[in-house]
């Protein structure tokens, strides 16, 4: 099937797009203005449910408990994934990225056991390389004990 059109543009003539596509097409700009007539809210959508607002606070609580050592910096426990950054702050980095940026992990994954899900000892800090490639495994799994 060709997918190039056989006769030339009704509204502009060119034979590099079908005249449904067209810009100067008046059913497609009417579509458009349409689309910039619908009033949009200036007031951001702040909706945060229960179990956001239990995680943030366990969060802010783990980072009071477990302050950074002398140099202001926190370890990846995990060290699993080939650009981990061991050294982790709660800010992003100057280039506005996430690289370094501290991420609590759960030792026992959520999806294992829902009740130690807000529990402090149950939270570590990682990076978000590790984290993310550890998953909801164990330990065990993602980090295998070297053989003798």
């Amino acid at each position: 099937m060709d997918r190039t059109p056989k006769k030339p543009c009704k509204h502009c003539g060119l034979t590099t797009h079908f005249s449904y596509a067209c810009y100067q097409n008046p059913k497609r700009a009417l579509k458009q203005l349409k689309r910039t007539q619908i009033k949009r809210s200036t007031k951001p959508i702040n909706k945060v449910g229960k179990t956001t607002k239990q995680w943030f606070v366990t969060r802010t609580t783990w980072i009071r408990r477990n302050p950074p050592d002398a140099n202001g910096f926190w370890y990846c426990y995990l060290r699993i994934h080939p650009w981990c950054t061991p050294k982790l702050t709660i800010d992003k980095d100057r280039l506005g990225y996430g690289i370094g940026m501290l991420t609590l992990d759960h030792v026992v994954a959520r999806t294992k056991d829902h009740s130690i899900k807000f529990k402090q000892a149950n939270l570590k800090p990682a990076c978000g390389y590790c984290n993310g490639l550890k998953g909801s495994k164990s330990l065990d799994q993602v980090k295998p004990k070297p053989a003798l």
